[in-house]
Formats: C-alpha cells, structure tokens, sequence
C-alpha cells in the first residue's frame, strides 16, 4: 500500500510507516526557525514539493510568527516558491484526505478566527496546484477543541483519515476519527474519556495514544472504533472509559 500521510509537528517526534515524519521540533528549540522538511509530490506531476514551516518565537509554548512554505529542488538546492503566511502553525501533515489521488497539506495553527476571536488550535487543509497552496477547508475548530492530530489511512478506502485528540472535562481527552466529506470533516467515531493521555502516533494503519501508564492502539473495524491496551509501563494503567 502506498504511504499516505505525513507530518510536521512542534511539541511531539515519532517514528511512522503509513505516515512519513516530516518535520518535528521540540519546545525548548527556540532557536531554531525553520522546522526539517522530506519530499512529497502534491499534484502528481513528478515534481517533488518540500513542505516545512517557520516561526521565529515561542509564546506559551505556541511557534508565533511562522508560515507554511513549500520549495522545490533547483541545482540541488532548496528554494522556496511559495509561503503561507501569518499562520503560527505548529504541525503539518500530508496526505489524501479526499481521496482524489492528490495529497492535501493539513496544518495545525494557533490563531484565533472570525468567529471564535479567541487564540485556539485549528485545523486548515490545502491542496497544492503547482504554483501555490489553495486554501480547501479553513476550520475554525473540530468538534471540540483538539491539543494533537495525526492522518492515518485506518481503513481499506481511498481517504486518509483524520484523528485528533481532543480535551474532554476534569483533564481527560477524547480520541476521535473524522473522514473529509464534501466540505470538511464529519466524524466517524470516538473513544474515550482517556485519562493521562499525552500525544498521537500514527503506524501501520492504526492510531496509538501515549499515556504516562502504556500504549494504547486505535483501529477502525467496519465503522466501530477499537481501543485497547498493547503495552503497559511500571505499575499503572491508563483509564478508558
């Protein structure tokens, strides 16, 4: 099966198969202004884009001041020709949301918007026409206000999903899948309240939750969600409920 995501992330780094890492960043990297970038051809045309993204501070733990930039490889140097601006984007992943053949670029950015005038994770999806990013879908929010995502192809259709975890009362956190429809995404299924729940990975075709207690994996079987306990650490265990 041909890979079909990737990610760029600020506050978290794993290893994938069906989602190729492409850029991570840790916090306390504040000197750094350029997140790392690998090669994904957008639209097909046998061109490879590298997709990065900028910022040049740290506020509360957000990347401020960045953009979304893609570069092609010219004389064997990397040079940019086009930047998303003014996003304080703090992840991106890569892969066929819409299931046309064409990969799209989905960001997680800090900003507030229109209608919700307040700083918040938001999830915005572009497509790449060989010159610039079009703008597909500028979600103001998910379902509920989400700290982390990844794209994972879960089941055997030509859509990759979107997985993101989202906050839940008293701390907890809700795991929920969502899959593009004709404008943005609807959700498929949710699991949770997970308590102690840290961050999201993406292998082999399933989702993995990391809590300070084990590993949990995520897996989507004919439209129900799995989540169950692979891996324990010490003497505790998450809480799934």
């Amino acid at each position: 099966m041909a890979n079909r995501g990737s990610r760029s992330t600020f506050p978290f780094g794993v290893g994938l198969k069906a989602v190729l890492l492409v850029a991570t960043l840790a916090p306390a990297a504040v000197a750094a202004s350029c997140s790392n970038y690998r090669a994904f051809d957008l639209d097909g045309d046998g061109t490879a884009e590298y997709v990065s993204f900028t910022y040049n501070r740290v506020a509360g733990g957000h990347p401020m001041g960045g953009d979304i930039v893609v570069s092609h490889k010219i004389n064997g140097r990397l040079k940019p020709v086009w930047r998303q601006r003014g996003l304080n984007p703090w992840k991106i992943e890569i892969g066929d949301v819409d299931g046309d053949g064409r990969k799209e670029v989905v960001a997680g950015v800090w900003k507030k918007s229109r209608y919700d005038p307040v700083f918040a994770n938001r999830p915005f999806v572009y497509s790449w026409n060989g010159k610039r990013l079009i703008p597909r879908w500028l979600g103001s929010r998910l379902s509920r206000r989400f700290t982390d995502f990844v794209l994972c192809q879960l089941d055997r259709g030509n859509k990759t999903e979107l997985i993101a975890l989202e906050e839940a009362p008293r701390g907890a956190k809700y795991v929920t899948v969502y899959r593009w429809r004709a404008f943005g995404f609807d959700g498929v299924g949710r699991v949770g309240p997970i308590t102690g729940v840290r961050s999201l990975q993406s292998k082999n075709g399933q989702v993995l939750a990391e809590t300070g207690q084990g590993l949990y994996s995520l897996k989507l079987v004919k439209e129900k969600l799995k989540f169950t306990l692979i891996s324990e650490a010490g003497n505790g265990r998450a809480s799934v409920r």
